[in-house]
This record gives structure tokens, sequence and C-alpha cells, in this order.
């Protein structure tokens, strides 16, 4: 059974409702709710975030600079605080579901969360992770370390003065009121930007890919015959985001299947192999909706994703100076013909005196040694995961002291 979401009307700011979302423009708030460099789709020229524009990120927005977005004025009860918001709807793109915002605008900057998947604004990543490794914010705190309140009372009269700041353009968010603590993040910001879905070149679009349909997975779908039914992978969209981490073997076969087969086939499938994948897919979908906002929201350890990322970051070497005080020289990998001596030395001499930079061609890498250990520390610490030269990602690491090589050449000839 379908319901088609009815709006109570169409957003009156722009009269044909046909925004055009202009990437010079920028909203002071939202400038104020996020730091610089954030993946934040900016407010056209004219409208009022949060009233005619939602605070949302670029990947829920979509590839498309025009679409069509739907206004509905205090038509949702905000998934967070309880309170009425106005709420907006579109479709990001032709293969993708209608989005709706789920929390108000208020409640999103106050954790410089997107109002549709939650994510963070800079790092695209869930709000459990940016916490962990900023080491700020908890599950029972809000901007600035306030406490949160836990009385119907005491939210409102918390989430009105929000809406009042913001209204008034006043409102600090998350990033703001929490600079303090970033500058000592060390080492972890550098696993916090590893982990970030933002440095890379493609937006995870996957993000607005239809529903999984749950009837499909329960062999119990009859629109998939007549292809009628828009939910994956019976529109045809073979693409599992469910899988693709936890289960990529599976999700090979799976897509293989379908490929070949099609989607009726492989519903009506009754293979040991087939009932497995099924059963993850179910799996994936078990859960309350509003627990799962709220996990996801406020941090906790409820959110699955958020452990899977911060299992990731627990699992990232990291770049530490090697015992040996006598190493000066790093290790830079990956190299081109286009990079030269000079591109090095450029790249690193900001941080002290270069002695020398050794290329060698035929193992494309090259060595770069400074006249003080101090000088080569921070220039690993500065340029760990962010060497770019010429477009080019570069590998980073530290250069084997004498007693490493030794020890390698006794092992080549003990087993020679």
């Amino acid at each position: 059974f379908h319901c088609a979401l009815q709006p109570e009307r169409a957003s009156d700011a722009p009269p044909s409702a046909l925004m055009s979302l202009s990437r010079t423009s920028a909203d002071m708030m939202a400038e104020a709710a996020a730091r610089p460099g954030a993946k934040l789709a900016q407010t056209p020229d004219g409208l009022r975030l949060g009233e005619d524009f939602p605070f949302v990120c670029e990947v829920c927005l979509g590839p498309n600079p025009y679409l069509r977005m739907i206004k509905m004025p205090n038509a949702r009860e905000c998934k967070i605080s309880g309170r009425p918001y106005t709420a907006f709807r579109w479709k990001p793109g032709t293969e993708a579901r209608y989005k709706e915002t789920i929390i108000a605008a208020e409640v999103a900057i106050a954790k410089n969360v997107c109002q549709v998947c939650l994510m963070d604004m800079e790092y695209n990543l869930p709000v459990a992770v940016r916490d962990k490794l900023m080491g700020s914010g908890s599950a029972d705190r809000g901007v600035g370390g306030v406490q949160m309140p836990t009385s119907d009372v005491n939210k409102e009269w918390y989430w009105e003065n929000q809406r009042k700041a913001m209204e008034e353009g006043t409102l600090q968010g998350f990033q703001e009121l929490n600079s303090d603590q970033t500058k000592s993040v060390g080492a972890s910001f550098e696993k916090l930007a590893s982990l970030s879905r933002n440095s890379s070149s493609t937006p995870y679009y996957d993000r607005n890919l239809p529903k999984m349909c749950t009837f499909w997975v329960r062999q119990t779908c009859t629109r998939v015959v007549n292809n009628s039914c828009p939910y994956r992978p019976c529109c045809g969209i073979f693409r599992f985001p469910e899988l693709a981490s936890t289960h990529p073997e599976m999700l090979s076969k799976l897509v293989r299947k379908l490929h070949m087969d099609g989607a009726v086939s492989v519903m009506r499938d009754t293979t040991d192999e087939a009932e497995e994948i099924r059963e993850t897919l179910r799996d994936s979908q078990r859960g309350s909706r509003n627990d799962a906002i709220k996990a996801r929201y406020h941090g906790t350890k409820d959110d699955k994703l958020a452990q899977k990322y911060l299992e990731r970051a627990q699992n990232m070497p990291e770049l530490t100076p090697p015992e040996d005080e006598g190493v000066c020289s790093l290790w830079v990998g990956g190299l081109t013909p286009a990079i030269g001596k000079q591109d090095l030395h450029d790249a690193f001499y900001s941080f002290g005196e270069i002695l020398e930079v050794k290329l060698m061609t035929e193992r494309r890498c090259a060595l770069v040694t400074f006249s003080l250990r101090k000088a080569a520390e921070e220039a690993a610490t500065g340029l760990y995961r962010k060497l770019n030269i010429k477009g080019t990602q570069l590998k980073l690491w530290w250069a084997k002291s004498q007693q490493g090589k030794d020890n390698d050449e006794a092992r080549k000839y003990g087993a020679a």
C-alpha cells in the first residue's frame, strides 16, 4: 500500500518554486554555524535559513543545481525537540527517492548536522565519530557543553530560545562554540580527516537511493512482476550500501545474479545462498527508526554506523617517529614523472632546512632529508595523509634507520 505525501502548500519564496542554488551567495547564519570549507548547501539570496531553505548538506541536496522544493510550514514534528517546524521535501535526482527534513533547523545547527541525514556538515560523518575524535560533546550535552534539558517544560523553553536566536541571527553553532577544543585534536584529527567522505571528489550519492523493498526481501513483492515497484532492487537499481562495507563478497554475488537473472528470478530463488543474502538484508532493516534518529543525533553507542567508523579509526596506522633520533629523512611514495625535485622541495621547505631530496625514479619514490629531527617530525605531522602535489595524492612515511636496513639485509642473507 502506498500513501502519497500531500504537502500543505508550495514554498512561496520564489514564485515558481524553481530554485537556482547560487554557489556565490552565503547566508550569515549558515556561515556562523559551519566551519569554512564545510559541505553546506548555501542559501539562495533573500531566503531565510530554516524558514525558506533547509540546513542541509550537498549530498542530500543532490547534484542538480536546479530543483523543485516543497515547503510545509509547521507541518512536521521534530524528532529531537518534539516541536513543530517548517519541513521541506524534494527529489535530489532521477534515481533518488524523495528526501524530507526530519529535525528542526535550530536543532540541526546546534550540532552542525544536516536536517535530513544527521551527518556532520564538515566531515560528513556521524556525530559519535566526530565527537569521539575531536574530544568534544556528549549524548547529554548540547552546544558549548551545556547540559541538555530532560523534562518536557525545560525542553520547550530551551528550544524556543534556540529558535529565537536563529531568527535574530545570533545562534552559535556547534563548531563555533567548540572552537577551543578543536585546537588540541592532534593525531585524532588526521583520522577524522581520513575518514571524512567530504575529502572525496565524488559525493556519496548512494545515500539518496530508493529504499529497500521489504516485500522483495520477504519474497512477496507482486509489483516487481509488472515493473511498477519504486523500491530497490525491483526498480532496476542494483546498488546495496547495506552490504558494501560489511559483506563485499555477498554484494558481488547478489549484483551478478540480478544482472543475469533479473529481480523476479532472484526473489523466487530458494537456495541457501539466496536465503542468507535476504536474511542479511533483513537484519539491516530491523530496529526502530525513531530510536535510530535519536542515537545518530546524540551520538550514542546505539548508532551502528558510527561504531563501524570508530573501529576503522582504531585500526588506522599512525605515523610515529622512529626511536633512532638520527633519522631525519622522510619517504615519499607514489610519484609520477611530472613531479620533480623542486616540487618536493617546495612542499617540504616550510618545515625547516632541507639537506637533500633524493629521487628514485625507477621505484617512483623519493627521500627528503632535513637538517634537524624536529623539522622532520613537524613535516611528518603536517603532511601525513595530506601530501598532494600536482593533483597526485602521495604517500608519506619515515625512512628506515641504519639498524632497520641492517636487519633487512640479515633476513635476506638468512633466507638465501
